[in-house]
């Protein structure tokens, strides 16, 4: 690389970029016209895109739909909705990054110099540190337990430094589990220093960002958790839906169950206390979860899909 810098001509360099990138022309032509080899020209558009000349983007931007957003925060009687459309240049339906994207600018708008602001962990909210510009500094707070994955995912720990470090803000995580098998447990790691520092930070939040989860395998962060028998049984009292593990019926009604004194991080009273409280929510399935949030008091702005949002609006 620095010995591609040292010998490459800055004016060729330029030449051959934008005859390639601005003017479509093939390596064959630009090495005819500039009188190199085609494989020259490779190396040379390679330099360019490795020293920063060139910046190559492949996006597709989606619609919001604003006239759908104020009709579906109307009868959800809540401050805003965000709707994510199809992809302006493909028409293509939104996506999870899309849906990422929103939440970041939202964040962005809403959130002050200094405050506080508290994150769960879902598959959009993993994508956010992807999309935040601008973001001002402060605290960001792990809102329930750390969920982790293999590979190069995200899970609730490093999206919480990802955020933090892209705002210049402050982290604070904690690594309990989201859920542990009794109450006994919970409450002995709930008494450790570290875990009951960010327990009172979420008692006094600025900003939540939490996710709807459908009550089912897919379509929930806890439901695989928990055993078979103890998900059935609170399916069969009646559950739909669940936020940061807090589980609720068709009408917004907590259900008490096991769960209650086994999930570690923000409970219903205390998410319902902050400020503001922005949801995420993807994939239409999910409309029926996401009226129950609303209902129980969760929600105060939505960022969601059309299709969910439209399903969302035949329901009501």
């Amino acid at each position: 690389m620095d010995r591609r810098r040292q010998h490459a001509d800055p004016e060729l360099v330029l030449r051959v970029a934008r005859a390639h990138y601005l003017r479509n022309l093939s390596l064959v032509q630009i090495a005819e016209e500039e009188g190199i080899s085609r494989f020259q020209v490779a190396r040379l558009l390679a330099f360019a895109r490795e020293s920063g000349i060139v910046e190559v983007r492949v996006h597709d931007e989606p619609g919001v739909d604003l006239e759908l957003a104020e009709e579906l925060a109307a009868a959800l009687d809540i401050t805003r909705c965000v709707v994510v459309g199809r992809s302006r240049a493909l028409g293509m339906m939104p996506t999870l990054d899309a849906v990422a994207g929103a939440v970041a600018r939202e964040l962005t708008r809403v959130v002050r110099p200094g405050q506080r602001l508290g994150l769960t962990w879902s598959r959009v909210i993993e994508k956010l540190p992807e999309h935040l510009k601008d973001l001002p500094p402060g605290e960001v707070v792990q809102l329930a337990g750390a969920l982790s994955f293999d590979g190069d995912r995200l899970g609730s720990v490093e999206v919480i430094r990802e955020v933090a470090r892209e705002s210049g803000g402050t982290a604070y995580p904690f690594y309990a589990p989201l859920w542990v098998g009794d109450a006994r447990t919970a409450d002995s790691l709930i008494a450790q220093p570290e875990i009951a520092r960010c327990l009172e930070l979420i008692a006094d939040l600025d900003v939540a960002v939490v996710s709807v989860g459908h009550w089912s395998e897919r379509g929930s962060a806890v439901f695989p958790l928990v055993p078979r028998d103890l998900a059935a049984s609170v399916q069969d009292s009646g559950c739909i839906g669940e936020v940061s593990g807090r589980l609720l019926d068709r009408e917004g009604v907590s259900i008490p169950s096991a769960l209650d004194s086994q999930i570690i991080g923000i409970t219903a009273d205390q998410l319902r206390a902050v400020p503001e409280r922005l949801a995420t929510t993807y994939g239409e399935y999910r409309a029926e979860a996401t009226i129950a949030a609303v209902r129980a008091g969760f929600v105060s702005a939505l960022v969601l899909d059309e299709p969910q949002a439209r399903r969302i609006l035949a329901m009501l």
